[in-house]
Parts: C-alpha cells; structure tokens; sequence
C-alpha cells in the first residue's frame, strides 16, 4: 500500500511540474492576442478616422478663402485646386488601405498601402501647412497627423516627418 501511495504521490508531482510551464505559456498567448485585438481595432478606428478628416479637409479646401475689399461690397474667393487634387488623392488612399487592412484583420497584406498613405499625409500636411492659415483645415490636419502616427506604430514604420 505505502508503495502505491508513493508511487501516486510522485506522478501528481510530475504531472504539476509539467502542468505549470504549460499553464503560464497559455496565460502569455492571450495576454499577446489581447494587445493584437486592441491593435487591430486602433488601426481600423484610426484608418476610418483618416477616412472623416480627410472629407472634412476636402469640403475645407472647396470652401476656398474668401476676401472682402471695398469695406465688404465685394468678395473674391480663391481655391487651390492643387490642394483639393491632393487631399483627393489622400482619401483614395486611405480607401484603399481600409480595403486591403480588412478592418485591421490583415495587417501583413496592407504594409504597401499603409506606406502610400504616410507618404501622401507627408505631402499633404506639408503643402497645406502653411499656405491656408485657416483654423479649420489645421485642426483636420492635426487629426490626420495623431492618426498617421498609430497607423505607423502598428505596421512598424517611421512617419517620414
């Protein structure tokens, strides 16, 4: 009997000498599955958040800056078509890398459009910064600007600023 108690004793110290590795590895998977599903939502919020600024930042730019000269009787309105054109380009890429990021599920497959887009809000942020003046189209691209850096941190780049 002592034998078989022993014996018992000695393959439940075992069985928990392999169990705790095991068990602590499960516990770190889902600690990583959990960062990668906050990830994966930070990249799909920011992407349609690119999608918003750069409609707003597009209706901004139609808008156009106005002047008033002869104490307000008259009133001419610029627009620069090259900004639009620019802004236009932005949204269209963003578009494709919401298509090819698939909701954030498919990071590996849209490190090629996630780049354009950097690249072109570069571009973009750079043109526009000092040529509007307008409160209007710097806090849109303030916006675009936060959301380009989380995109960049989740595909591992560098904002070329």
């Amino acid at each position: 009997m002592k034998h078989n108690n022993l014996i018992r004793i000695l393959v439940a110290a075992a069985l928990l000498i392999v169990a705790v590795p095991v068990i602590a590895s499960a516990q770190i998977y889902n600690r990583d599955d959990r960062y990668d599903r906050s990830n994966r939502f930070d990249v799909r919020d920011a992407i349609a958040r690119l999608d918003n600024a750069s409609a707003r930042l597009q209706s901004d730019l139609y808008a156009g800056n106005e002047r008033r000269v002869l104490g307000g009787l008259l009133s001419f309105r610029s627009v620069d078509n090259d900004a639009i054109a620019q802004a236009r380009d932005f949204r269209r890429a963003v578009r494709d890398l919401r298509a090819s990021a698939r909701g954030g599920y498919a990071l590996d497959r849209s490190v090629d459009e996630a780049r354009v887009v950097l690249d072109q809000g570069v571009q973009l942020d750079r043109y526009l910064r000092l040529r509007t003046g307008r409160t209007s189209v710097d806090a849109d691209l303030a916006e675009i600007r936060s959301d380009l850096r989380v995109i960049a941190d989740a595909y591992g780049l560098r904002v070329p600023y």
